[in-house]
């Protein structure tokens, strides 16, 4: 859950939190995997061979490609990753890959393969040392190698089925992600580079093409073509500025302010800049909650007897024990779930099941720290006892097939991201899960470290209607914990992959 992002004053990476906020200075635990790792190890030659008069262009180029060598040789000869993960995770800013992701999504009939073939181009080592140097301008004018990958992505339009793949201005959004080109410069060249493969194209090819064609291009007359041509170029130039911070570096991202307190101590890096919200949003593909699903009671004594308060007796696991609160502190940690009356119920606030909704509006103090050798983590200010609410996590609500696009990046780049709204659903109705993603938009609890010993427990609770696919996730103190302490979860990974840092004597 730990993003680092220095900025430099000649790049466009993402403009960290502003330096004041920061009390003091660490290396930041990562894992990330190598994706097609190019060396460039004979471009100072070339540059030597093709001087354009341009010393300090060609200075800078010079000095550039060494490092690149240099880390390269790194990566090659020691098998050593820490350098490209530290690049990787500076370069790769929470808001680019969400940018990222959402250009994916709107990709019409975007394939599995499609998918995996733009994160690997996107996220390698070529193409963002590519980008690196079109923002220094030591690039220029489209090369080869450009025309080769748009190339690539044309000739995998045409091998694929026609209903699984269809052309779309997203999908030169991407490309133009990936090569740092505005779509205005790609689209030009896509055109030119698919005529050539259609007339290159064998017999069968040019008649499943041509079937294609006619398909989706109906029989118009004169003034309707020109009026589609027109709109369609229209379109065409109509970029999406949403996105444009991906393919051009004029566009500065927005400076936003932290709303918790920030300490480090250990070294000068900054927390990168992030969304914070206070309640879920949900992204417009999520289809809204089930209104059968609504419940609420009638209780006439403020829900004073959990007995026979309908909202305490939704969930079986609550029915022979009754609710499992005590003086607003949790009583019983082997609850189901929780279901807090709501707006329909006629109780007030002080009803004592309404524990998180009130513990919300008097937030606690706490702070983003940074850790010896766990990056960012979050502690309390303040004292917590045992049961009490601590925070609620919160993201983006996303559906299943959002977060299996989305899992693609966030896998290659090792980024622990979303959070699996699963509870009561069994293997069969894996499609119908939500995932909560607090890549970008989040609360201070994307910053909650591991620990095999956890002083936090994770219950999911309904507040307004009990829909399964609703699920909220509320953080509850397992034990007393004292100021100042770090808060951490569970995350129940096993894996020979995950390396565990907690320090605890019950460490896994």
């Amino acid at each position: 859950m730990n993003e680092r992002s220095n900025k430099s004053k000649k790049d466009y990476r993402l403009e960290p939190y502003p330096k004041h906020i920061i009390i003091n200075k660490i290396q930041t635990q990562t894992h990330f995997g190598i994706y097609n790792n190019n060396s460039i190890a004979s471009s100072s030659s070339n540059i030597a061979n093709n001087n354009d008069g341009n010393d300090k262009v060609t200075a800078a180029l010079i000095d550039y490609t060494k490092n690149e060598q240099r880390n390269t040789s790194l990566l090659d000869q020691n098998n050593n990753t820490n350098q490209f993960k530290k690049c990787s995770k500076d370069y790769f800013t929470p808001r680019q890959i969400y940018l990222w992701v959402k250009v994916l999504e709107l990709i019409v009939h975007l394939s599995k393969d499609l998918n995996e073939k733009l994160n690997n181009d996107f996220i390698s080592n070529k193409w963002i040392n590519h980008r690196n140097k079109i923002r220094k301008g030591l690039i220029t004018n489209i090369n080869e190698d450009e025309k080769l990958l748009i190339q690539s992505y044309i000739s995998e339009i045409h091998s694929a089925s026609f209903k699984e793949i269809s052309f779309s201005w997203e999908l030169i959004q991407a490309i133009s992600a990936i090569i740092f080109r505005h779509p205005n410069q790609v689209y030009p060249l896509w055109e030119e580079i698919k005529s050539k493969i259609v007339m290159n194209l064998d017999p069968e090819d040019e008649k499943k093409n041509c079937v294609e064609v006619i398909i989706n291009k109906p029989i118009l007359n004169s003034t309707m073509i020109v009026k589609n041509k027109l709109d369609e170029l229209k379109s065409f130039r109509a970029v999406d500025e949403r996105f444009a911070e991906l393919w051009d570096p004029s566009i500065q991202p927005p400076k936003l302010k932290c709303p918790y307190d920030i300490m480090n101590i250990m070294d000068d890096d900054m927390i990168p800049q992030l969304e914070f919200i206070k309640e879920n949003i949900v992204h417009p593909n999520v289809k809204p909650p089930n209104l059968l699903e609504n419940f609420a009671c009638a209780c006439a004594d403020n829900c004073q007897k959990t007995s026979v308060c309908q909202c305490m007796l939704i969930d079986d696991d609550s029915q022979d024990e009754g609710f499992p609160f005590d003086n607003d502190r949790l009583s019983r940690s082997d609850i189901g779930a929780i279901y807090e009356c709501n707006s329909r119920c006629n109780c007030d606030m002080t009803c004592p099941n309404r524990v998180i909704q009130r513990s919300k509006k008097l937030p606690k103090k706490f702070q983003i720290f940074k850790t010896k050798e766990k990056g960012w983590g979050v502690r309390s200010l303040q004292f917590i006892k045992e049961g009490e609410f601590v925070m609620e996590h919160v993201g983006e609500v996303i559906d299943a097939r959002i977060a299996s696009l989305r899992a693609v990046c966030y896998d290659k780049l090792d980024t622990m991201s979303y959070f699996d709204l699963d509870y009561d659903f069994d293997k069969k109705e894996r499609r119908k899960v939500l995932s909560l993603d607090s890549n970008y938009w989040c609360g201070i609890s994307r910053f909650l470290n591991h620990s095999c010993n956890a002083n936090l427990i994770t219950i999911p609770f309904f507040v307004e209607n009990k829909d399964k696919r609703w699920q909220r996730i509320a953080f509850f103190a397992q034990r007393d914990i004292k100021a100042f302490s770090e808060l951490t979860l569970d995350y129940k990974i096993e894996s020979d992959e995950f390396d565990c840092y907690c320090g605890s004597q019950y460490c896994r």
